[in-house]
């Protein structure tokens, strides 16, 4: 019953229930998320070479799932839901796509995305999470991590050196802070470029710890680096630890 009442339902005209849809308290609605994922898609779409207009779509429609009754009852289905709905309503394939993908990598081992429009969609999704809840100072502790920010941190990591394609994940921090500042959000967290480059580097080295990297080599690669550079820093780590293993 949900599933025919649900698929049937426009989703661009669905966009606008997002605004009373809380994301979090602090960092606006579901509807002001998915404005600050447009923007950060179409700085993505540049980088690369796809279609903004695409790109820009699947950022805006990526969240109306929420509003579906199916959701409601099986939250798990986020996402994939998505991609089944947009299918159905004849949206172009690329798009569905990378509405089904949105959450991935979901773990260390977890597939990626591998399409571009799915890596774009990702991507902008993770680091609006990231920069918000830093901003706001909800931060993991040694202990606790209750919004899953080490894993959404791996995510973008992951994706970028799988996918061979370094992105400028310093300009996209920078460009997600000023979004957030333009919708009337000003961050409590003074320092928070700074913490948000230490809390990736920390990341990065963990990912090169579980790829078997040298600890000599990963010191090397972390004190030239650059999170504009992720995937050509790992190349060159792995190429080193090659040679001298």
């Amino acid at each position: 019953f949900f599933w025919n009442k649900d698929k049937t339902q426009n989703l661009v005209k669905k966009v606008s229930e997002l605004k009373s849809m809380s994301f979090f308290k602090g960092l606006g609605t579901y509807y002001d998320k998915v404005q600050r994922m447009r923007k950060l898609g179409g700085m993505i779409s540049d980088e690369l070479l796809i279609s903004k207009e695409k790109v820009e779509l699947s950022a805006s429609i990526s969240k109306t799932d929420l509003t579906s009754d199916l959701v409601g009852e099986f939250p798990e289905l986020q996402g994939i839901l998505g991609g089944y709905f947009s299918t159905h309503q004849g949206f172009d394939k690329d798009i569905s796509q990378a509405l089904t993908e949105q959450y991935l990598p979901v773990g260390i081992d977890s597939k990626v995305p591998k399409k571009p429009f799915s890596v774009a969609l990702s991507t902008s999704d993770k680091i609006d999470t990231l920069v918000g809840f830093f901003g706001i100072n909800e931060k993991p502790t040694s202990s606790k991590d209750p919004f899953a920010l080490r894993r959404i941190a791996l995510g973008i990591i992951r994706t970028i050196i799988e996918n061979k394609n370094d992105l400028k994940i310093n300009d996209l921090l920078n460009y997600s802070t000023s979004i957030y500042q333009d919708q009337g959000y000003n961050f409590p967290n003074q320092s928070l470029q700074k913490e948000l480059y230490n809390f990736l580097q920390d990341r990065f080295k963990y990912y090169m710890k579980e790829k078997l990297i040298r600890l000599d080599i990963i010191d090397a690669t972390i004190s030239s680096f650059s999170l504009n550079k992720l995937f050509s820093s790992f190349e060159k780590a792995k190429c080193l630890n090659k040679i001298i293993n």
